[in-house]
């Protein structure tokens, strides 16, 4: 079946751009995709970028849902990236029009103008993770699917801490009855990060389905039998669907409290059940259904975490509703009320990654958590503690260091500040974002230290790549002088 024809993306090229190789496609559909993909790769493997992009457009152009082409597309256009240093605010910019090409697309319902948008977008900033993610969905609604399962692995692989893109891939590959596929990513999903309740809930799920189908069909006598799976099914699907509709909710709402009313122990249902009523904001409500649990409950301390995370997130809440108000209306004593919030929110979060690390001390992420914590509230000493235990977990190492720096720059200790954020810099490339965060902070130390010249190097250093980063042209400018 020709899925281009039936979904609206066009089968023509995605950029006018003839082949750097000067082969072209001559007819629809007769081209020989093998040997231009071994090209692609061989391509990609001398770092001969633009060839490997430019044959890949012509693959993609003529079999729209070619997934290998996709995936191989989105390695060779990141990789250019990185190697010049990153796309930056200059390929922003002139992705701008593709953008609002996509939003636009996106408003007329036609997903087939979206995805093409997307594609170009990407051609000119292929570092953002968000438009890869919008891409995928744009060609699911074309019917495109291993085509967006490639989209999502290629960001997957390229940004290792990202469960969304294997959550999605999974949704993908379930939605066409894929089901050993799905499994694979979520335990992707999960590996990239394993309190991913979502994830461990569509992978409990469909292992669940999996198993019973296989087992349905071996030992059915009768279709009638194997028609009892048909809620089953249903439920599955609402599972594997990333955008569920309050129907879906409701739904399972309905399942998990029955669930729940037939076995008081089953601890799945129970977590399930308190995320749906927290989806409704009844926070009272939810917690009480988590604590119910704590006396039979094997697993006590991610019970507790749990209900940890829920009291956060209701104080959370509260606050964006009255940042709201305050936005819409400037009341002294709604800013008085938002202080106390933001005090009340702080202290919370502080006994709770307090109680979490004495629990799991060996746990450096949550040292990482309690040292931001222990930062904002300006308990500097302990927060220093906390930051000296997550810079050995590679994963915080870098964000360690800077949070680290910070703590000494407010103790005056700006030798100590310095040294930080020079081990921060090894870890990060100097264009990137991360980067240039940590050049600029050891500028503003080196002015604080009454070090102009080291300041002004450092300045030089995002000035080189990213003229507009902050203020970065004025301290030049003023340092020069």
């Amino acid at each position: 079946m020709d899925t281009s024809a039936r979904s609206g993306y066009s089968p023509r090229p995605i950029f006018s751009r003839a082949s750097a190789g000067g082969e072209t496609a001559r007819t629809q559909g007769c081209m020989d995709v093998t040997n231009h993909i071994a090209k692609a790769e061989e391509a990609l493997r001398k770092k001969n970028f633009d060839y490997a992009e430019s044959l890949l457009e012509q693959v993609i152009s003529l079999q729209p849902d070619h997934g290998g082409a996709r995936r191989l597309w989105c390695q060779a256009i990141r990789q250019k990236a990185e190697k010049k240093g990153g796309g930056g605010w200059l390929a922003k910019l002139g992705g701008s029009p593709h953008k609002l090409s996509a939003a636009v697309s996106g408003l007329a319902k036609s997903s087939g103008g979206k995805a093409r948008a997307l594609e170009k977008y990407l051609a000119s900033d292929p570092l953002n993770a968000d438009a890869y993610l919008d891409l995928g969905e744009a060609l699911i609604g074309s019917g495109l699917c291993d085509a967006a399962v490639a989209v999502f692995s290629a960001l997957g692989e390229a940004e290792p801490k990202l469960s969304q893109p294997w959550k999605r891939a999974a949704a993908a590959h379930a939605a066409k009855g894929r089901a050993e596929e799905a499994l694979e990513c979520l335990e992707k999903a999960l590996k990239a990060d394993p309190k991913d309740a979502e994830a461990d809930r569509m992978r409990k799920n469909l292992a669940a389905d999996v198993t019973l189908k296989k087992g349905a069909y071996e030992t059915a006598r009768s279709s009638r039998e194997l028609v009892r799976d048909v809620a089953t099914q249903a439920r599955l699907e609402r599972e594997t669907r990333i955008h569920k509709t309050a129907e879906d909710l409701a739904a399972e709402e309905q399942e998990v409290r029955a669930a729940l009313q037939a076995n008081g122990k089953d601890g799945r249902a129970r977590r399930r059940l308190a995320e749906l009523v927290a989806r409704r904001e009844e926070w009272s409500e939810a917690e009480r259904i988590l604590k119910e649990a704590l006396a039979f409950d094997d697993n006590a301390s991610e019970l507790k975490d749990r209900i940890g995370d829920l009291q956060l997130q209701a104080v959370g809440r509260e606050i964006k509703k009255l940042e709201e108000r305050l936005a819409a209306e400037d009341n002294p004593n709604f800013r008085d009320d938002l202080e106390l919030l933001r005090q009340d929110q702080q202290k919370l979060a502080a006994g709770e990654y307090r109680r979490r690390v004495e629990e799991r001390p060996t746990d450096l992420a949550l040292w990482f958590q309690l040292g931001k914590t222990l930062h904002e509230q300006g308990q500097l000493d302990d927060a220093i503690a906390a930051f000296q235990r997550s810079i050995k977990d590679p994963k915080t190492r870098a964000d360690s260091l800077m949070r680290l720096a910070a703590c000494f720059q407010k103790k005056g200790l700006l030798d100590l500040a310095i040294k930080q954020l020079e081990m921060a810099l090894e870890e990060a490339t100097p264009a990137s974002e991360r980067g240039k965060s940590i050049l600029y902070n050891l500028g503003l130390v080196a002015e604080q230290a009454g070090r102009p010249a080291d300041a002004f190097t450092h300045y030089s250093r995002i000035y080189e790549v990213d003229i507009h980063y902050r203020d970065v042209a004025k301290k030049i400018e003023t340092l020069r002088s």
